[in-house]
């Protein structure tokens, strides 16, 4: 072999060990999914708002992300004070904002042992989730469940209200006239949850229609393309038009405990939501929040065709949820959460535990 045989060996060895040196030290940069922006606490987040169904929502804020700020910042020191392996429950999860915003919050701050469940009875913002869940990479730790919280398996209709669009977060629903036919007998759900979540792209997506066996689909069918969130396909969204699931917590305790976050925004149910969770609350043994929002006076005569449906005894929805938790002593009352709308806030401090140990990471923010 020559010498310029080795040199060209030589030069080429030399420029293989340079590029290696450099692509070492140079950062690698992971082009994201979708427009980035940040959240209310600070993250970067992959949020496409051009997929937002808004058509009909009375919301003014276009990113449906920057919502209720300050209980936002409440519920992230929450979030971070819980045990390993906790649950957070978004019920009434509406785009997702809260769970989104409190999962990429959770990563950003080594904490992907939580798990986050999105309860939403609307599949078009279902699917809207599921999209955004897929683009931020959280597949391992959100679940989606397409269906209302409350305190049985049945099934239960919107409730048309002058001024209450269909994306608009505010959709009430009520319990069929004929409950006793309607009511999902338990005893059907023979495999708990794993018989009705369906894993699509890695992201969990509970089909509500499965709760009956009958007219199940396959998840290649449910996996559509990217425009699936397009504004103008509300064919499928019929949820807000006929007969929507419900069903009690208690029957996926298997995948929630140990909870976390109870987090209720379900327009009126927040009483039955929490009875339809009494197994796993008296499970409850470590570091445990729950955040239920309340109707106002001023919200009840706003929405005089609702409430009558869904407090017949005529009693105060926080009447109720008091009333409730006066039975779970476990439990202390919080000083509420007042932003955008009032939220009772309880937190778990043992029967013989009540100290100020844990108010830090319960303080009310200020901003």
């Amino acid at each position: 072999m020559s010498s310029s045989d080795y040199s060209f060996l030589y030069e080429e060895a030399r420029a293989s060990l340079l590029s290696f040196y450099l692509e070492a030290r140079t950062p690698r940069i992971i082009m994201s999914a979708g427009p980035t922006i940040k959240t209310v606490l600070g993250d970067e987040i992959v949020w496409d708002k051009l997929k937002l169904p808004l058509k009909g929502c009375s919301n003014k804020d276009p990113t449906q992300l920057w919502r209720c700020r300050k209980h936002k910042r409440i519920e992230a020191k929450c979030l971070l004070s819980l045990p390993r392996g906790s649950s957070f429950l978004d019920c009434g999860s509406h785009f997702g904002d809260t769970t989104l915003t409190m999962a990429v919050h959770a990563r950003a701050n080594g904490r992907e042992d939580i798990r986050f469940i999105a309860f939403e009875p609307s599949r078009r913002k279902c699917k809207f989730i599921r999209s955004m869940v897929i683009a931020n990479g959280l597949e391992n730790s959100v679940r989606i469940v397409n269906c209302c919280v409350g305190d049985v398996c049945r099934t239960v209709r919107p409730i048309p209200e002058k001024g209450v669009e269909r994306y608009d977060g505010r959709v009430a629903y009520s319990a069929n006239h004929n409950v006793a036919s309607t009511v999902v007998d338990g005893s059907m759900l023979d495999d708990g949850c794993n018989g009705l979540l369906q894993k699509q792209d890695n992201v969990f997506y509970f089909d509500a229609t499965c709760l009956d066996h009958t007219n199940q689909h396959d998840s290649d069918s449910e996996s559509e393309s990217d425009d699936e969130s397009n504004d103008d396909d509300d064919d499928d969204d019929d949820d807000n038009m006929g007969e929507v699931r419900m069903i009690s917590l208690d029957l996926m305790q298997n995948e929630i405990l140990p909870l976390g976050i109870l987090h209720l925004d379900v327009e009126g149910w927040e009483a039955k939501a929490l009875k339809g969770a009494k197994e796993i609350l008296c499970q409850v043994n470590n570091t445990c929040y729950i955040i239920a929002e309340v109707w106002s006076e001023k919200d009840r005569k706003m929405r005089r065709r609702a409430s009558p449906l869904l407090h017949s005894n005529g009693c105060d929805p926080q009447v109720e949820i008091l009333n409730f938790m006066n039975n779970h002593s476990q439990f202390h009352r919080r000083e509420d959460i007042v932003d955008q709308e009032r939220n009772l806030f309880f937190q778990w401090m043992g029967v013989n535990n009540f100290t100020t140990e844990n108010d830090s990471c319960c303080d009310t923010d200020k901003g």
